[in-house]
């Protein structure tokens, strides 16, 4: 098995959206959060966000993503390697809370309970987070429907056509979960001959050949649907609420979640 991660971060320049947040989307962040005199944790190292906040620690699993895609330590911004699961954070320590799709980097419905205790835990009283999520469709979409999609130019690009994959082929128990090797065979068994997609959508084959970071990675994503997220979220926050995240491909499936009234256990 490869590392995931370690060789993730060396395609992160050859994604876009949805993978990555948009301006547009952390204008969204900003502006759903008040972030200009916050500081604020970011879970990851997503560099459209290091941006945002008076002050920001960022902290990722991945010391190769760190070091690959951080933009690195100043006075006012710092990224730590460390478990999202187990934050090593003092509690009620943060303004603000960000993250782009951590939700899905985590494999299990266990994972994201504990995830969003975390999230609580480290939030001031009345302070807020939010994160974007990838959340699957209530009914997920057969293969064959995405294959026409595609072929009828209603995908708009091939990081789009990842998650539309990803998605439909996620467990139906509680996890929601699809190991990403099998996004990358999926695909492969849809489109054998990548050349002619490419020559039948205008996408470079350099986008399409980013979804060899799949092959044989040892790691599972999770696309829950939107209502699981809220209801799960609604165990740790009094407040939840669903925020669109602009405008680009696939972002009716990419919302703000956005927590308030964190509940401390």
């Amino acid at each position: 098995m490869t590392n995931h991660w370690d060789n993730y971060h060396q395609r992160w320049q050859l994604l876009d959206a949805p993978l990555r947040p948009t301006a547009e989307t952390v204008g969204i962040f900003d502006r759903e959060l008040d972030l200009g005199n916050a500081d604020v944790l970011l879970l990851g190292v997503t560099p459209e966000l290091a941006v945002l906040g008076r002050s920001m620690l960022a902290i990722d699993q991945s010391a190769t993503m760190i070091s690959g895609v951080w933009a690195g330590d100043n006075a006012s911004r710092k990224a730590m390697a460390g478990n999202w699961l187990s934050l090593p954070l003092e509690q009620a320590s943060f303004d603000a809370v960000i993250g782009d799709g951590c939700l899905s980097a985590v494999d299990t419905k266990a994972a994201r309970h504990t995830l969003f205790g975390e999230i609580a835990r480290v939030l001031k009283p009345c302070r807020r987070a939010a994160i974007r999520v990838f959340a699957r469709p209530e009914t997920a979409d057969d293969l064959q429907s995405i294959e026409a999609l595609v072929l009828a130019g209603g995908v708009e690009n091939f990081h789009a056509l990842k998650w539309r994959i990803a998605m439909a082929c996620t467990s139906d128990d509680g996890d929601f979960t699809v190991k990403v090797r099998t996004i990358r065979d999926t695909f492969d068994s849809m489109f054998p001959d990548r050349e002619a997609l490419a020559a039948r959508t205008g996408w470079s084959m350099t986008s399409i050949n980013t979804v060899d970071v799949y092959a044989g990675s040892d790691i599972s994503y999770s696309f829950a649907t939107l209502a699981t997220l809220i209801d799960e979220a609604s165990n740790r926050f009094g407040e939840v609420c669903v925020v669109p995240s602009g405008s680009y491909p696939l972002a009716e499936r990419c919302p703000l979640l956005v927590l308030g009234s964190p509940r401390r256990l």
